[in-house]
């Protein structure tokens, strides 16, 4: 089952990239997640918060598209950790008040169940998503 995650998050990946350029989130996406889906990104300085359901996904993808101009991900490496994946990446863009270029590594945790995503966690540290699930570099 968790090569299936791993390919439900690709899947994922692919949406929310879409839901980036568009500035909304897609249909595609929220089919892939489960109704009472959560988005932690407490761990993030700036705006920390918690999203819930379709409608928090909606206000997060808005609100990246409010606060960065060309954001973009690349996604450097997904790790099959059971009913998590791990996505490590590297996230820049542009801040629309600032105009400064901004690129750092980050990491998401995605636990899926029934062949939904349940939960995204945000981590700015890759080597503290990867101690959440159990593994280290």
């Amino acid at each position: 089952m968790s090569q299936e995650n791993v390919q439900i998050v690709r899947r994922g990946l692919d949406r929310l990239r879409e839901s980036y350029e568009t500035g909304a989130a897609t249909d595609g996406l929220l089919d892939l997640c489960a109704p009472g889906i959560q988005v932690d990104a407490t761990r993030r300085v700036f705006n920390p918060a918690v999203y819930e359901g379709d409608a928090g996904v909606r206000r997060a993808i808005q609100e990246i598209g409010d606060a960065w101009e060309d954001f973009h991900e690349s996604n450097e490496r997904l790790i099959d950790a059971g009913d998590r994946v791990v996505v490590i990446q590297t996230i820049g863009g542009r801040g629309r008040a600032s105009n400064a270029r901004v690129q750092q590594k980050a990491a998401l945790i995605f636990t899926v169940r029934d062949e939904l995503v349940q939960l995204i966690e945000v981590f700015t540290d890759p080597c503290d998503a990867l101690k959440a699930v159990g593994l280290e570099e």
